[in-house]
C-alpha cells in the first residue's frame, strides 16, 4: 500500500510539473550564454553609437562589426536591477520575434560585483536570454553621456546612428513601436 502511494505521489508530481511548464518558455541551463568582457570603448560622435570591442576567445569583436546593417536596441543592464529584470521577458521575446526582420538585441552589463563574468554569465543562463551581451568597464556608459538610470535602452538604425533614447523599464510594445520607428 505504501509503495502504491508513493508510486501516485510521484505520478502527480510528474503531471503538475508538465502542465506547469506547459506553454511557457524554459529558460537555458546549459553553457550557451554569450557573456563578454567589454575590452575597448571608442566613442564616435553625439548622435552615433558607441563603438567597442570584446574578446571571444582569441578573436577581437566589434560592436559595429556585429551590428552592421541591423536594427540595434542596445539594453544597458545590471542583474541586480528589478525594472531591467522585469523587462528581461519581453527583451527575450522582441529578440527572437524580430531576427528576421533584421533587428538585434545587445545587452551591456553595469555589474561591478566580482567575479562580474561568471555572474552575469549565470544570470543570462537562468534567464535564457539568447543574445549576446557584454560587460562594461562603465566606459559605454560614459561615452553615452553617462547613464544615470537603468535600463537604458537606445534604437539604433542601420548606419549607426542613434534614434531614440529610452530611460526606464519599457513595454514590449513600447519597444516594438521603437523599433518599427528605425526599420
Amino acid at each position: 500500500m505504501k509503495t502504491l502511494l508513493a508510486l501516485a505521489l510521484v505520478a502527480c508530481t510528474i503531471a503538475a510539473v508538465s502542465l506547469t511548464s506547459a506553454g511557457r518558455a524554459v529558460p537555458a541551463t546549459t553553457s550557451t550564454a554569450q557573456v563578454f568582457l567589454v575590452d575597448q570603448v571608442t566613442p564616435r560622435g553625439t548622435n552615433k553609437a558607441v563603438e567597442f570591442t570584446w574578446k571571444d576567445g582569441q578573436k577581437s569583436i566589434s560592436f559595429s562589426e556585429l551590428t552592421k546593417g541591423k536594427v540595434v536596441l542596445l539594453n544597458i543592464w545590471a542583474t541586480w536591477c528589478g525594472p531591467c529584470r522585469r523587462e528581461l521577458p519581453d527583451l527575450v521575446a522582441l529578440s527572437q520575434e524580430m531576427a528576421s526582420k533584421g533587428v538585434m538585441i545587445v545587452g551591456v552589463s553595469l555589474d561591478e560585483k566580482e567575479p562580474r563574468l561568471q555572474n552575469v554569465k549565470t544570470f543570462v543562463e537562468k534567464m535564457g536570454i539568447p543574445y549576446v551581451n557584454v560587460i562594461d568597464n562603465l566606459k559605454i556608459a560614459d561615452a553615452y553621456g553617462g547613464i544615470q538610470s537603468i535600463p537604458t535602452s537606445f534604437i539604433i538604425d542601420r548606419q549607426g546612428n542613434i534614434l531614440q533614447k529610452i530611460v526606464g523599464m519599457q513595454s514590449k510594445e513600447g519597444f516594438r513601436a521603437a523599433i518599427y520607428k528605425a526599420l
